[in-house]
């Protein structure tokens, strides 16, 4: 894995790497921080968060149009100190109306930091490097992750509210440290141009009407798609733990190699994976070829639950890789269909459309997940994996209808901020 060249998009990826020790550290300690700490209920905690996830359905559409007139630097900066902020302002909750008021300003930082994000490095990257450089951001995300882990394990193992308050604290100082970095990258607002290359001709979705990027019906619909084959991720996050701990004869110990399993697929193949989403073609393509991974890897996963612990373990592990490869195939044609297919003048508002599909289907995953497993055992296995195949096929021709509109003279964009 070689590091990006000098300039921002190595000051991205190191913005990347705090920003990853957050998700690690919050996954659970924020919970138990509620729990143990503020002394909250545990249908209270849950309530909070349901209510801070749809806070956030309100944010990211806006603030990614705020990017684009301001500048995704000068946001990102400030959103980050709101998340600080925010986080600073866990160790002050002490009933169920402040946690409710912050954890919903939490859900509204959240979803608004990422559009913003994803359109600024949009424009320090060219169509040529873009995938390779979201994918490789994508392994330093899985790195951070993995090496917040032990500071979690070290809260649990204490199990005090000193502990507790620590954990959340460092996560505080992780997001303040993203702000103080992202200082250092170039304020932008418009794609860079790739150097020492004639200028392309403006792609056809440059030129479509700008009356918004709702009507933009091929785009809203790709979101959509994409954020139904984001459950991936509540299969492995959710579906896969129940199912294992409820309806295989696997070790208690199998979770934890299978989730181990996946960061270290994930990491090895990532940018090798990313490498061969060139277009919106391929992106489409990569997206179906996912399709056939899920279904594979659900066969897999309701054949463990018949079997001896030892097959049962070999097997979950084979499914866990399909999973994880259909991962990284989702990702690499969200990428190139998110970016490829928006107006390079308003990254930031298509951006913000696209992460609406993954909020509002991460939003009912997990209950759809465990009523499918729950109620139907092995059959929930194969309906989602039928599903989803069936979604992944749509990637291709949403994806040529998108590219068949018609190009009108493209309007002037916007000359590029300078900090």
């Amino acid at each position: 894995m070689l590091l990006p060249s000098r300039g921002p998009l190595r000051v991205y990826a190191t913005l990347t790497f705090f920003d990853s020790l957050v998700p690690g550290i919050m996954l659970a300690g924020g919970v138990l921080f509620f729990t143990k700490v503020a002394g909250l209920g545990a249908v209270q905690v849950g309530s909070g968060l349901s209510a801070a996830a749809l806070a956030g359905l309100a944010a990211a559409l806006p603030a990614g149009r705020l990017g684009d007139r301001i500048g995704h630097r000068r946001l990102l900066i400030g959103l980050s100190l709101l998340r600080a902020l925010v986080l600073a302002g866990y160790q002050c909750v002490g009933s169920y109306p402040a946690f409710l008021v912050v954890a919903c300003l939490s859900g509204l930082a959240e979803s608004a930091v990422a559009p913003v994000r994803q359109a600024y490095l949009g424009t320090i990257t060219t169509a040529e490097n873009r995938v390779a450089t979201l994918a490789f951001n994508r392994v330093v995300r899985n790195i951070g992750a993995t090496l917040s882990t032990p500071a979690l394990g070290v809260a649990l193992a204490v199990d005090s509210p000193f502990a507790f308050r620590v954990l959340i604290g460092g996560g505080a100082v992780s997001v303040l440290a993203v702000a103080l970095i992202a200082t250092r990258l170039p304020e932008t607002r418009t794609p860079a141009p790739a150097p020492d290359v004639a200028p392309a001709p403006a792609p056809k979705t440059a030129g479509r009407p700008r009356t918004g990027v709702l009507r933009d019906r091929p785009y809203v619909a790709l979101s959509l798609l994409n954020g139904l084959l984001i459950m991936h991720m509540e299969l492995l996050e959710i579906g896969m733990p129940l199912w294992v701990a409820g309806h295989t004869d696997a070790p208690a110990w199998a979770t934890s190699v299978l989730l181990f399993t996946n960061v270290l697929v994930a990491i090895g193949l990532q940018i090798r994976v990313g490498r061969n989403v060139t277009d919106v073609g391929s992106a489409a393509r990569a997206m179906r070829k996912g399709g056939w991974c899920l279904l594979a890897a659900a066969g897999l996963f309701a054949a463990s639950g018949t079997l001896s612990p030892a097959w049962s373990v070999t097997v979950l592990l084979v499914a866990v890789v399909l999973l994880t490869l259909t991962e990284l195939l989702q990702s690499a044609g969200s990428w190139g269909l998110s970016y490829d297919l928006a107006e390079p003048a308003r990254l930031g508002e298509y951006q913000g459309v696209w992460s609406l599909g993954t909020q509002l289907v991460r939003a009912a995953g997990p209950l759809a997940v465990t009523v499918a497993l729950t109620s139907l055992q092995h059959l929930g296995w194969l309906l989602i994996g039928a599903v989803y195949l069936a979604a992944a096929a749509l990637a291709l021709p949403l994806a040529r209808r998108a590219t068949a509109h018609p190009a009108p003279v493209p309007a002037q964009s916007p000359e590029p901020a300078h900090a």
